[in-house]
C-alpha cells in the first residue's frame, strides 16, 4: 500500500481536548479558524467552537479542501469529478462508514408501482394526490408486470392509466385513503424550521411546491403553471398559479396566494438557518450574505415578487439542475405567519421564539394549508390523520382523500405484520421475524417482491467529540466508562488508522441478513456515500487532486471516479463494480486482515500521543442500539461480534440497550447540536438527495454548523 498523509492530531491537542471534555464539559467559542486568521464569516450564525473546527479539519479537511474547489468547478462534468474525489477522501477518513441503500427488502404492498411520483434522485416520492392503492394485497407476478409496464413506457406519458386500467383488469379495487403506522411525532409544524424527515413526514400532506414529478419522471406544474428560463440561465421566473388560497387547520380561508409568500417563505428559512437553506446559498443572489447578516435586506436577495403571480430567481451562475432544486421549494402566507407573532430578520425571529407571543408551527392548528390535505387530529401516541382539503386547486383529480396514521412502537413484530394484513398500513417491508410467518400461512409465494434499492444511505458515523454520557431529554443509555476510559476513546477516535480499522471490522452483510435474510443480505448493500450511479460525466474532464493529473471519459459514472482516487491514493476498498456496474450489492469494507493491520498503526501512534492501548486498558466503543426488538438486538450483537473478532481483546465494543423508541432518537435525534449526541459510534440515519447533483449528499457534512450531518460526529 503507498505511503499516506495524515493529518493525525498533535499529542498535546489530544491530551488537552480530552482533559477538557472530563473536566468541563464544555466548547470554547473562537473567531479564529485553524491556520489562525481571523474567521471573517462572523463566523457563523451558530458559532464556532475551536475544538469543533480543529477535530473537523484534522479528519476531513482533505475532503473540504476538494469539495470547496468542486464548487468553483467550470463545467459541470469537472465539478462531479472534484465531487468524487472529494468523496473518496471522506470514505478514507474513516469519519463514517457507508453500510447499505433503502429498499431491496422483500415487500408486501397495496401501493401500485411507482404512483405518487419517481425522480432518480428521490427515488418513488410520496405525493398522496397521485398514488394508487388497492383494497387487496397486490400479488407478486402482477406487481412484477407493474415494473415492467414501467420500464416499457417510461417517457411515454401512458404508464399511470395503463397500470390502472392492468389492476382494474387482474380484479383489484381502488381505496381512496392512505394507512401506515408512526413511533413519534415530529417537533415542529412549521416546515422551514423542520430539522429532519420526522418533522416532515407530518408535514408534507399540508403544503405544495412549484413543481412535482410524474410517475415516470416528468415535472408536472403544481403551484406553478409555467416557467421561463432566460438566455443567459441566470434568471428563472415562475407563473403562480391563480385562484388559490390559504387555509387554517379548519378549512376557513386566511389568505390569498401570491408569489409574495415565497419571498416570504425564503427570508424565514434563511432566518431560522433551515437546512432547506443548501437550495439557495451559493446558488440564488444575495442568499448567502443575508444569510450572513452581511446586509439584512431582503430586498437584495434574488427572489421576488414583480406582481402578485410572478415569482423570479435571479442565480450567481447558470445551475442546468436548479429546477430539481426549486421544483419543491413550498410558500408560507406571509400574512398568516405574522398573525401567529411571526417577525421577519434573524435576531428578531430568535428573540420572538423565546418570547412566548409567537405561536407559528406550534402545532396542525398554527399553520395555513395550501395544499392537498388538511391534518384534523395529531394525538400523541394515537393517532394522526388529514382529510381533504376542498379548498385544494387540484382536488377533483385526487386519489386519495384522507390519511391515517397509527401509533406502533415496532416493540411486536408480530402485530406489526397483522397490521398490513389488516389494511393498518398500506406497504410492508418485511423483516426476518416475519418471513417464516408469510411462508406458513401461504402469504410469501403469493405477495412477496423484492423492492427497488433506494438513493438514501445509511451509515454509521463516528463521535468525534463527544460531550454526553447519558442522554439529554431522559438520562438513559449511560455510559458507564470512567474518564480515563473517556480520554482513551477520545483520543482513538481522533486516529485515522483506528476509525478505518472499525470500518473494515464490520461485516456488514450478516448485519443486513439479521433484517432481510440470508437471501437479500447483499442486495442494498452500499460501499459509498453518494450512489455510484447517481451521475456521469457529459464530457472528457481532467481534474487535479493533490497535484496529479487525472483524465475521465465521458460517460464516466461517479462512483468509478471514487474508485480510481481510492486507488491512486492507495486505499484498498472496493466502492465500484465495472463488470457490474454498480456501487452496490458486495461489500467492499469488510476485512478483518486489513481492519488489524490499521488497528496496530493506530495502536502505535497513539502511543506516541502518551495514550497506551492495552488489554487491561482498551479502547471501550459505547454503541446504545434498539433493544425492544429482536432485529435491533441481533443486528447490534453483530456489530460488537464482528469487531472484536476482527479487533482481539484491545477493543471492546459496548452495547447500550435502550428500552423504546424515544430513547433511541434522543440519543443522536432529538438533540439541539453535536455535543449532545450520546454514543460513540452511532447515529444510523439515512443522508439522500433532494436534487439531481452530489453535493445533495455531500453538503450534508460542511463544517462550522452548516452541515446537517456532522453533528452526528459530535461536532457543532
Amino acid at each position: 500500500m503507498k505511503e499516506r498523509t495524515k493529518k493525525l492530531i498533535s499529542m498535546m491537542l489530544v491530551l488537552v481536548l480530552a482533559t477538557a471534555l472530563t473536566a468541563c464539559g464544555g466548547k470554547q467559542e473562537t473567531k479564529e479558524t485553524q491556520s489562525g486568521e481571523v474567521n471573517d464569516k462572523e463566523s457563523t450564525p451558530k458559532g464556532v467552537a475551536y475544538e469543533d473546527e480543529e477535530i473537523y479539519m484534522n479528519a476531513l479537511g482533505d475532503f473540504y479542501d476538494i469539495y470547496e474547489e468542486a464548487l468553483e468547478a467550470e463545467t459541470v462534468s469537472e465539478r462531479y469529478a472534484l465531487m468524487a474525489a472529494a468523496e473518496a477522501k471522506f470514505l478514507e477518513s474513516g469519519a463514517a462508514f457507508p453500510l447499505y441503500t433503502s429498499g431491496a427488502s422483500y415487500l408486501m404492498t397495496r401501493l401500485a408501482y411507482r404512483t405518487g411520483g419517481f425522480s432518480l434522485w428521490s427515488g418513488e416520492c410520496v405525493d398522496y394526490t397521485r398514488l394508487y392503492i388497492t383494497n387487496e394485497i397486490i400479488k407478486k407476478e402482477d406487481y412484477e408486470h407493474m415494473k415492467e409496464l414501467w420500464q416499457e413506457l417510461v417517457g411515454t406519458g401512458t404508464y399511470t392509466e395503463t397500470v390502472k386500467k392492468y389492476l382494474q383488469d387482474q380484479g383489484y379495487t381502488f381505496k381512496d385513503s392512505y394507512n401506515n403506522v408512526f413511533d413519534e411525532l415530529g417537533k415542529t409544524w412549521d416546515i422551514h424550521a423542520a430539522t429532519g424527515s420526522l418533522d416532515s413526514k407530518f408535514i408534507a400532506p399540508t403544503c405544495e411546491g412549484l413543481y412535482s414529478y410524474d410517475d415516470e419522471g416528468t415535472l408536472l406544474p403544481m403551484l406553478a403553471e409555467s416557467y421561463e428560463v432566460s438566455d443567459d440561465e441566470l434568471t428563472y421566473t415562475f407563473k403562480i398559479r391563480e385562484g388559490v388560497i390559504w387555509s387554517d387547520s379548519q378549512g376557513r380561508k386566511v389568505a390569498d396566494l401570491t408569489a409574495d409568500d415565497w419571498v416570504a417563505a425564503a427570508q424565514h428559512m434563511a432566518d431560522t438557518l433551515s437546512s432547506d437553506t443548501e437550495d439557495f446559498s451559493g446558488r440564488v443572489a444575495g442568499y448567502t450574505e443575508y444569510m450572513n447578516g452581511e446586509t439584512t435586506d431582503f430586498s437584495t436577495v434574488g427572489i421576488k415578487a414583480p406582481d402578485e403571480h410572478t415569482l423570479v430567481f435571479t442565480l450567481l451562475e447558470p445551475c442546468p439542475y436548479f429546477m430539481s432544486v426549486v421544483r419543491g421549494f413550498v410558500p408560507m402566507s406571509r400574512s398568516y405567519y405574522t398573525s401567529q407573532g411571526g417577525v421577519f430578520g434573524t435576531a428578531e425571529y430568535e428573540e420572538a421564539s423565546v418570547s412566548g407571543s409567537y405561536n407559528y408551527g406550534i402545532d396542525q392548528d398554527h399553520i395555513a394549508y395550501c395544499g392537498p390535505y388538511l391534518c384534523t387530529n395529531v394525538t400523541d401516541k394515537n393517532s394522526v390523520t388529514y382529510s381533504a382539503n376542498p379548498d385544494y386547486w387540484n382536488y377533483d383529480n385526487m386519489t386519495i382523500k384522507t390519511i391515517n396514521w397509527t401509533y406502533d412502537d415496532a416493540s411486536d413484530v408480530t402485530r406489526t405484520y397483522t397490521n398490513f394484513i389488516n389494511g393498518i398500513t398500506t406497504s410492508f417491508p418485511l423483516k426476518t421475524a416475519h418471513i417464516e410467518t408469510a411462508k406458513s400461512d401461504g402469504n410469501f409465494d403469493k405477495y412477496v417482491t423484492i423492492s427497488d434499492t433506494g438513493t438514501n444511505t445509511f451509515l454509521l458515523w463516528c463521535n468525534l467529540h463527544r460531550e454526553t454520557f447519558a442522554n439529554v431529554a431522559d438520562g438513559a443509555a449511560a455510559s458507564t466508562k470512567t474518564d480515563e476510559q473517556k480520554e482513551v476513546t477520545f483520543a482513538a477516535l481522533q486516529n485515522q488508522h483506528f476509525r478505518l480499522a472499525l470500518s473494515h471490522s464490520i461485516d456488514r452483510a450478516t448485519y443486513n441478513s439479521q433484517a432481510l435474510g440470508e437471501d437479500l443480505k447483499y442486495v442494498c448493500l452500499r460501499n459509498s456515500f453518494v450512489p455510484a450511479t447517481f451521475v456521469m460525466l457529459e464530457e472528457d474532464t481532467t481534474i487535479e487532486v493533490d497535484g496529479k493529473s487525472a483524465d475521465y471519459k465521458a460517460g464516466t459514472y461517479y462512483g468509478e471516479i471514487v474508485q480510481a482516487q481510492l486507488d491512486a491514493d492507495g486505499y484498498d476498498v472496493k466502492v465500484w463494480d465495472d463488470e457490474a456496474k454498480s456501487g452496490d450489492g458486495f461489500d467492499g469494507w469488510y476485512n478483518p486482515d486489513k481492519a488489524a493491520e490499521e488497528l496496530k498503526l493506530a495502536v502505535e501512534e497513539l502511543a506516541q500521543a502518551g495514550i497506551e492501548v492495552t488489554k487491561e486498558n482498551p479502547i471501550i466503543i459505547d454503541y446504545p442500539h434498539v433493544a425492544y426488538n429482536e432485529n435491533g438486538n441481533n443486528q447490534a450483537y453483530v456489530l460488537k461480534t464482528s469487531i472484536e473478532s476482527a479487533l482481539g481483546d484491545l477493543v471492546v465494543f459496548n452495547l447500550i440497550g435502550c428500552n423504546n423508541a424515544e430513547e433511541v432518537r434522543n440519543v443522536d435525534f432529538n438533540t439541539q447540536n453535536g455535543s449532545e449526541h450520546n454514543c460513540d459510534v452511532g447515529g444510523m440515519g439515512s443522508v439522500g438527495a433532494d436534487y439531481g447533483d452530489p453535493e445533495s449528499y455531500l453538503n450534508a457534512i460542511k463544517p462550522y454548523g452548516d452541515g446537517y450531518a456532522t453533528p452526528k460526529m459530535g461536532l457543532w
